[in-house]
């Protein structure tokens, strides 16, 4: 079993920050596995805490030791895209609220 280990404090205090306060529970997901990690749960362990694979508990830990905190967020680029930008299309969509004859 692959576990994370000896977090300096200031990531320890990175990682409860994330829990607490952090809007994406992804993320809070990723954090609370790392410190859960570092007090001694297994891999298994976590699986059934989360609820998520085992292969995915170890890309967090790898994505984790590769560059610490910054990389518990989602990665950018997820999701679909919008078909209007508030920069390109604002003036439109306010012509097409203002013709609207529901308003």
């Amino acid at each position: 079993m692959r576990y994370i280990k000896d977090l300096s404090d200031e990531a320890i205090k990175s990682l409860e920050e994330i829990v607490k306060e952090d809007s994406r529970y992804r993320s809070r997901h990723r954090a609370q596995a790392i410190l859960l990690s570092n007090q001694g749960k297994s891999v298994n362990d976590l699986v059934n805490i989360f609820g998520y694979s085992q292969r995915t508990i170890y890309r967090w830990f790898n994505r984790f030791s590769y560059d610490n905190v910054n990389t518990l967020h989602d990665l950018g680029g997820r999701g679909r895209k919008p078909f209007l930008s508030i920069d390109k299309d604002e003036e439109i969509v306010k012509e097409i609220i203002k013709k609207s004859k529901y308003l």
